[in-house]
């Protein structure tokens, strides 16, 4: 059986490779927030925490790069294939900076992360071809949920953890800033049935995440 899942997740792996060549995703070059940040070491039951932490939201990343590259393939108009791809280019920063802290806590990053890429691409893509003023509703109302989740790791982390703090705070203003965006451009407030789904969901996502 392991085996087996080894097999379909390479190919979702490989997919995902794909999917960002043709769209030629790359990130935007920023600077990484915790660069030049100095701090103490952590102690390893703090480093285990900031890592799960850490892990889920590299998860969720991987979840919004995949959910703009499925709107992106379905969109309606040049404007919007072009304004979800320049998303997707942020979202990707935010994964690299994710997996950077990872691998200096000596972390790992989700091994379930290929199947919430490729089920995004198809919420992307479905989304994408409802009213568009629906699907910037659906981004608004992602970008949302996700600000207010990194707001409640923000106080989760060790208090000392100055880096862990410096990139989600950085993450926290772009999703803030994409969801103005899709406002700015025509979205319409999502029921809150869906909305709810959605946070089930994503609770599902960070649930696994955290443990794998």
């Amino acid at each position: 059986m392991m085996r087996k899942f080894t097999h379909i997740d390479n190919l979702i792996a490989k997919t995902n490779e794909t999917l960002n060549i043709l769209f030629n995703i790359k990130s935007s070059g920023r600077e990484y927030p915790a660069k030049n940040i100095v701090q103490n070491e952590l102690i390893n039951s703090e480093k285990d925490h900031v890592t799960n932490l850490m892990r889920v939201n590299h998860s969720g990343e991987v979840a919004a790069q995949g959910l703009y590259i499925g709107h992106a393939l379905l969109a309606k108009t040049n404007e919007q294939k072009t304004m979800m791809l320049n998303m997707a280019s942020e979202e990707k920063d935010h994964l690299e900076w994710c997996d950077q802290r990872i691998k200096e806590l000596k972390g790992n990053t989700s091994i379930f992360n290929p199947i919430w890429f490729t089920g995004s691409v198809a919420i992307g893509m479905l989304s994408s071809m409802s009213k568009d003023k629906n699907a910037l509703g659906f981004i608004e109302e992602t970008e949302k949920q996700v600000a207010e989740h990194l707001e409640l790791h923000i106080n989760k982390i060790p208090e000392e953890d100055n880096k862990t703090y410096s990139i989600l705070m950085k993450m926290k203003s772009d999703e803030i800033q994409h969801g103005e965006t899709a406002h700015i451009s025509g979205a319409t407030e999502l029921p809150n049935n869906l909305k709810n789904i959605m946070k089930f969901t994503a609770s599902i996502m960070k649930f696994v995440s955290f443990r794998m």
